[in-house]
């Protein structure tokens, strides 16, 4: 029960309702090829691998293409089949591996000799698996201490406005048009709660792929946990709850076996990954993380949290050095023996997100920085105590857990990002990191502390200026004492349309309808900010593609 809720990072318990009988082991080999030689697919056209957005992101941010995008070889995996009864259960590119579940166990041992021998084979490893065990949870109570709300977000208004979230939700960023995938152990409910009922109306859930169950996949009869996860970005309950990213589109990927805890999860996170990055997913929220194991000769020790140990956090690095932003949660060890972050959070360019409570002090079951590795650990830290999410009785309820500082953090990631469709994954992080309360004096507990999210977009917008450039904008002069004069040209929207104009702080100082000549191509503001403090101020402009920012500097 103990490493149960540590691998889904989630303090809270829960109601778990679909019992599973027990069913006997069975043997499990990760096998790995030498090479990718003779195949089908070649580096000059990666369209027959890569999604077409998955393309255009390589070829912006300038990653490119290498052989870890090649799939594994079909000829390699045939030669092993051919050697006993077995299936393969997951393929992973970036390791050139299979994972093999062998059918007839009195063959092992003969089997694995086998497949040693074969000159496209570099390594079989054995992965033993243990019993499924039918485990009983029950559901958390709820709690309404400390309760921070407004009319809009209700309950759940604190955890997004503790990192300036609201300030771009009131500019329209809602993460329309970004793609996240969620790796967790389930979404049980999420296709019948109203909380989600938006995302399956409006076509938002685009997959589901269940990566343990190849038989009967079914994302929405496994653990509640993904629900909870989800709902934390995607949410929305009148006056009760509402998500930092309700307009993103999500793909929701089972990974995670909620009844037991062996290595082979870990090639179930990979195998996701590995698909996510391949369809072009601009952000993963995993609230997974993997230290101790069933069987204690499988588990971890806290110096292996070191960024390149263990083959998850290998590919997590892999997945975001190719340009997807990858947010996972620190993990709940902070009280416990083992008290540091858990994989794959430890490598560098994954967002470790720790947790706090609603006063933004650290929560004390959130991991630590583990021994030995250089990077801040933590990256950040959200709140992660007492938040707001969908319960499976269609109200709303409260729980404790890094599983839920990460998905507050991974919508608002997607949110920034929409302002910035031209930036790359690493320009969102850094942006993220660099807003961050404790940036310039890191600690073990909460790292760089918690992020403005609008000050990462005002850093943003100064350094990218403004996107999408759907109009051309002239602004004079600049800068002002306080009279500027703003002419936009494009391609114009509906007259219903607004303009807004911020101080640098998130305020709204005033609104502008769409004002502009119908016989001319163009739209001219005269603004008057003589009566404002010398500043910054933001000039934002709203079109059906989305939003455009213009600097303002007044002197």
């Amino acid at each position: 029960m103990e490493k149960y809720y540590k691998i889904l990072l989630i303090l809270t318990p829960f109601l778990f309702v679909n019992g599973l009988c027990a069913q006997s082991s069975y043997n499990t080999y990760f096998v790995q090829f030498r090479d990718k030689s003779n195949s089908v697919f070649t580096l000059s056209n990666p369209s027959a691998y890569l999604s077409a957005k998955a393309v255009e992101r390589r070829i912006r941010t300038g990653v490119g293409f290498d052989s870890l995008d090649i799939p594994v070889n079909t000829n390699y995996i045939q030669q092993v089949l051919q050697q006993g009864n077995s299936n393969v259960l997951l393929k992973s590119k970036w390791f050139n591996s299979i994972t093999v579940e062998l059918i007839d166990t009195a063959i092992a041992a003969t089997w694995k000799l086998q497949v040693e021998a074969l000159p496209c084979v570099f390594q079989v490893k054995s992965l033993p698996s243990v019993p499924l065990e039918k485990i009983s949870i029950h559901k958390g109570t709820q709690s309404e201490e400390g309760m921070v709300s407004d009319d809009f977000y209700g309950p759940s208004f604190r955890q997004t406005e503790m990192l300036n979230g609201h300030l771009l939700h009131q500019l329209g960023l809602n993460g329309k048009g970004m793609d996240i995938a969620v790796f967790d152990g389930g979404f049980r409910y999420a296709d019948v709660l109203p909380a989600m009922a938006h995302l399956f109306e409006e076509g938002r859930i685009i997959e589901t792929h269940d990566f343990l169950n190849l038989t009967s996949p079914n994302v929405f009869d496994a653990s509640t946990h993904g629900t909870m996860v989800l709902s934390h970005m995607a949410g929305i309950m009148q006056d009760s709850l509402y998500g930092t990213a309700v307009e993103a589109n999500y793909y929701l990927f089972q990974t995670e076996d909620v009844f037991r805890e062996v290595r082979l999860e870990e090639d179930t996170w990979i195998q996701a990954a590995e698909w996510a990055d391949s369809i072009g997913i601009d952000v993963i929220n995993s609230s997974l993380g993997y230290s101790l194991f069933d069987e204690d000769y499988m588990n971890y020790s806290t110096s292996d949290m070191n960024g390149s140990t263990t083959r998850i956090s290998q590919a997590a690095e892999i997945c975001a050095l190719k340009g997807t932003l990858v947010v996972n949660s620190a993990g709940n060890s902070g009280d416990d023996q083992w008290h540091v972050i858990t994989a794959p959070s430890d490598a560098e360019h994954v967002l470790c997100i720790g947790a706090v409570d609603l006063n933004g002090t650290h929560a004390s079951f959130s991991g630590y920085h583990p021994p030995g590795l250089n990077d801040v650990k933590p990256n950040i830290v959200a709140m992660g105590r007492q938040t707001v999410y969908a319960a499976s009785d269609s109200t709303i309820a409260r729980g404790n857990g890094t599983s839920f500082s990460s998905p507050i953090i991974a919508g608002m990631a997607a949110t920034l990002w929409q302002a910035f469709p031209t930036a790359s994954n690493m320009e969102i992080f850094n942006a993220i990191e660099e807003s961050a309360s404790l940036y310039s004096t890191p600690n073990d507990s909460m790292g760089y502390g918690i992020p403005d999210f609008w000050k990462a977009f005002v850093n943003l917008s100064n350094q990218i200026y403004s996107q999408p450039n759907e109009h051309s904008v002239l602004v004079f002069p600049q800068p002002s004492d306080g009279q500027f004069e703003i002419r936009v040209e494009g391609n114009f929207p509906d007259t219903n349309n607004y303009h807004y104009l911020y101080d640098s702080s998130g305020r709204s100082l005033k609104y502008y309808k769409w004002d502009y000549n119908y016989s001319e191509p163009w739209a001219i503001y005269h603004l008057d900010l003589t009566t404002q403090p010398v500043g910054q101020y933001y000039f934002v402009i709203e079109s059906s593609t989305g939003i455009q920012v213009v600097p303002l500097q007044k002197k």
